[in-house]
């Protein structure tokens, strides 16, 4: 039931960020079948206690190859419909954490504890992203190469 849940919810997100993108409305569907396949997966790695930045990657790159595969079909760029389906799979609220820890160094003096509490969220935040972007290239890399890669 959890799994359902997230999955709609962050199917919602994708809705909203479409409407914002001013994605046509018969291609919203395709978006959200990708964010449910792109962050269903990102969910079981999680809960199958994959590391998140691992399991954001082959998220985002499921969500990537189901985008290629969509654009061909609709004959769209397929930047215009992977990048709503990935927006909800960032690092939120490792970034907020992050933030908030900077805040309370700076109004409670420096501690190795915040610190050490800052860059620990900070560094999930940038190897998330990292992650994203990895996982959003491949499918760029393998379809849209003009050249050899050797």
């Amino acid at each position: 039931m959890w799994f359902i849940k997230a999955v709609v919810l962050s199917c919602i997100i994708t809705l909203g960020w479409t409407l914002m993108f001013t994605v046509p409305k018969r291609y919203i569907l395709p978006c959200l079948l990708m964010t449910a396949f792109g962050f269903g997966l990102k969910t079981v790695l999680v809960y199958q206690h994959i590391h998140i930045v691992v399991a954001s990657f082959f998220g985002a790159m499921l969500a990537s190859f189901l985008g290629v595969y969509f654009s061909r079909k609709y004959t769209l760029p397929p930047k215009a419909l992977i990048s709503p389906s990935v927006i909800c799979m960032m690092p939120g609220i490792a970034a907020y954490k992050a933030m908030v820890s900077m805040v309370q160094i700076g109004y409670f003096g420096f501690s190795d504890e915040l610190f050490s509490q800052m860059m620990v969220y900070l560094f999930e935040a940038l190897f998330v992203t990292s992650g994203l972007v990895l996982g959003l290239s491949i499918p760029g890399l393998l379809f849209y190469r003009r050249r050899a890669i050797v």
